[in-house]
């Protein structure tokens, strides 16, 4: 199952991307501050990072520039999750690392359909078939 990182620190928006992503199947790690994020990212090796570029503690982009540093985008997607919406912002978050833009606010399923790009769909949990071995 797909772990996804989410570094934001507004809990209303975590906790709707948190229902959003959970309700489809992904397991998601919360941290609300950025250097908290960097520190889990190391330590767990997630396979997709949703990150608030506005972040109270650091700019997410120092968090983004940090974590590029030890994994390479193809290796870990990022995706800038931020409400600066215009071309300016999305140009500078794609030049500092991350592999796509989210503008807030967005609906659930512009979120599941990025993240769907970067990671496959996770499967049902379905129960062992022991019963046709006997």
């Amino acid at each position: 199952m797909a772990t996804i990182l989410l570094v934001e620190d507004n809990q209303n928006t975590a906790d709707y991307i948190i229902r959003v992503l959970e309700s489809a199947g992904y397991i998601v790690h919360h941290a609300r501050l950025g250097l908290e994020g960097a520190r889990w990212a190391r330590a767990s090796r997630p396979d997709l990072v949703l990150m608030d570029i506005d972040l109270p503690d650091v700019n997410g982009r120092s968090i983004v520039l940090s974590m590029r540093r030890h994994s390479p985008p193809s290796a870990l997607p990022i995706i800038a999750v931020t409400a600066q919406a215009d071309e300016e912002s999305m140009e500078l978050a794609k030049g500092f690392g991350c592999n796509a833009f989210l503008a807030k606010p967005f609906l659930p399923e512009d979120l599941l359909e990025l993240v769907e790009h970067f990671l496959p769909q996770p499967s049902p949990e379905t129960p062992d078939d022991d019963s046709a071995d006997q």
